[in-house]
């Protein structure tokens, strides 16, 4: 508790502002004994500031109007050192009614001040560290939720000012359906049992469009813990939840390409063994018939027919295996990679008359069985691109692993590609790229500097590596 006597200044003043009493708390926080203040103008404590207190011939006059005024401010003690007087004067009047004076009570509230002038310096860096927070959106909510401050990147990531949202209920963030179930309610009571709650879901902006967003609402309590409110801090995660979307999506991708690869593999070991050994065993009764034509068993004409029989059935053989081999060489599972790429290449040279070459240098790495049929495709699809579009009359295949990296690229002698969309789809960019992404490598398209077109893939060697 406050002693008067000894923790506020009392003094009284004459009706022109002089002090005419000085008590000694008086002279304890100001450090003039009444010998040498008494007689003086109030002014002669007092530090002017610019955007201070008012005259103090002002004040008086305000006070000699009113009856009493209270005021705060800095006065100067004997030494020069300020200190923050908290002043109450009253007027003092005469039984005729006159003015008689002042009577005047000061307090030296000095560390109350500097607390807080602390206090607000610190809120106000508190506040500009939130406000230039703009990846956050952080904002404080009243305890029944209605918004009661608004950063920066609130505004950034909601799209409401500041002027539009203060005293609206949070909810108008949340969608309809969870409005109607009751969520912003709910979170709000489940942080004011946990003190915190956290959640992602669909958020609304200011223009209705929707993001993913993670929300953190923790209770705020005084001292008493009393609920006094709650911060709520919401970060965008959109971009995130569409790079996990899409990379779902790729793993489902990835999956369907593996049940399709596995798919033309069984087909086309069923073309190979199943088909091919009948179609066989046709080729040997045709040459039995035709056999037996020789020795006279058989008329000329059946001879004739085996015989074209035969041609069709040398025909048909081709053709499954070229069928057999589109779908999956039985090279790639049996021997591997390279092999299959040395098939690949001999048969397009000799079906489209292309000169083909083959450059490798992969040291002793083994491929993986992803890896294998993801080069295996691209190198067909880029050849099969070359035979529908290019009109080259040579193409080179280099399959490189080195320094930790696997490149492989296919180029060719012939026109280029055109410009923009049409050249995407013409040479079928999209499938290409797809399968380099699965791996995480990158890819490229270009012209040559003399004519013809490139495709160059590029892969971590250990993407490709079997482990």
């Amino acid at each position: 508790m406050l002693d008067i006597d000894g923790d506020f200044a009392i003094f009284m003043l004459d009706a022109t502002g002089r002090i005419e009493t000085w008590n000694p708390a008086a002279e304890r926080i100001t450090g003039y004994s009444a010998a040498e203040i008494v007689g003086k103008p109030l002014s002669a404590l007092h530090f002017p500031e610019p955007q201070g207190t008012p005259p103090l011939d002002e004040l008086l006059f305000h006070v000699a109007s009113v009856g009493h005024a209270r005021y705060e401010g800095w006065h100067t003690r004997r030494d020069g050192t300020r200190f923050w007087a908290n002043v109450i004067i009253s007027a003092q009047q005469r039984k005729q009614g006159d003015l008689a004076g002042f009577a005047a009570v000061a307090l030296d509230a000095s560390e109350r001040h500097l607390y807080e002038q602390k206090l607000r310096q610190s809120e106000e860096r508190l506040r500009l560290m939130i406000d230039s927070v703009r990846d956050y959106a952080i904002f404080m909510l009243s305890p029944s939720g209605e918004v009661t401050s608004w950063n920066s990147g609130a505004q950034a990531i909601k799209g409401y000012v500041a002027e539009e949202v203060l005293g609206r209920h949070f909810s108008v963030f949340y969608t309809p359906e969870d409005q109607a179930a009751g969520l912003p309610q709910q979170l709000l009571s489940a942080a004011a049992v946990n003190d915190r709650v956290q959640a992602e879901g669909w958020r609304v902006r200011r223009d209705g469009s929707r993001f993913w967003a993670d929300v953190m609402i923790s209770a705020i309590r005084d001292e008493s813990g009393t609920l006094r409110g709650f911060t709520k801090v919401t970060r965008d995660l959109t971009e995130r939840r569409r790079f996990e979307e899409l990379e779902r999506i790729s793993e489902v991708a990835a999956a369907a390409e593996r049940a399709r690869e596995s798919e033309k593999a069984r087909i086309a070991r069923e073309l190979h063994d199943d088909l091919g050994q009948q179609l066989t065993a046709l080729k040997m009764y045709a040459a039995e018939l035709e056999h037996a034509t020789a020795e006279g068993r058989s008329t000329p004409e059946m001879a004739s027919r085996a015989r074209t029989l035969a041609s069709q059935i040398d025909g048909m053989m081709v053709a499954v295996r070229r069928i057999a081999a589109d779908l999956r060489p039985t090279l790639l599972d049996d021997l591997g990679l390279l092999p299959a790429i040395e098939w690949l290449a001999d048969d397009f040279g000799r079906r489209y008359k292309v000169k083909t070459r083959i450059q490798s240098s992969v040291g002793a790495i083994e491929f993986n069985e992803t890896a294998a049929t993801a080069i295996y495709r691209i190198v067909q699809e880029a050849l099969t691109n070359v035979a529908r579009h290019a009109q080259a009359t040579e193409v080179s295949i280099n399959i490189e692993v080195a320094e930790g990296h696997c490149v492989v690229g296919i180029s060719d002698d012939g026109i280029g590609a055109p410009s923009g969309l049409a050249r995407e789809k013409a040479f079928g960019f999209l499938g290409i790229r797809e399968r380099v992404r699965q791996l995480g490598g990158t890819v490229t398209f270009e012209n040559g500097k003399n004519g013809g077109f490139c495709v160059q893939a590029e892969w971590p060697a250990e993407a490709v590596a079997r482990l």
